[in-house]
């Protein structure tokens, strides 16, 4: 498996620990949605950096890889969660 390929399953994978993790967040926490979504946002960052790292690609390169898997299946399963967690 090629290192852009490792990114971006890590990366869908990673996004369905995040939406656990910022729906624990914003109900136990009892934070506001901003918090918990900045909180997504800053671990994409993270996550990026640290695997352009491990991959040994360039860090604009893997900032950009998998962007829209890991927001989209992020957003989507945390707003799914929530949605089945509240009603």
């Amino acid at each position: 498996m090629k290192a852009v390929e490792k990114i971006w399953w890590t990366k869908l994978v990673a996004a369905l620990g995040v939406a656990v993790l910022t729906l624990i967040v914003q109900i136990y926490v009892s934070s506001d949605s901003y918090i918990a979504f900045m909180l997504g946002v800053t671990l994409y960052l993270i996550l990026s950096d640290v695997l352009a790292n491990i991959n040994k690609v360039d860090r604009s390169r893997g900032l950009k890889i998998g962007v829209g898997v890991y927001f989209f299946t992020w957003i989507v399963t945390w707003v799914t969660i929530y949605t089945i967690t509240r009603t």
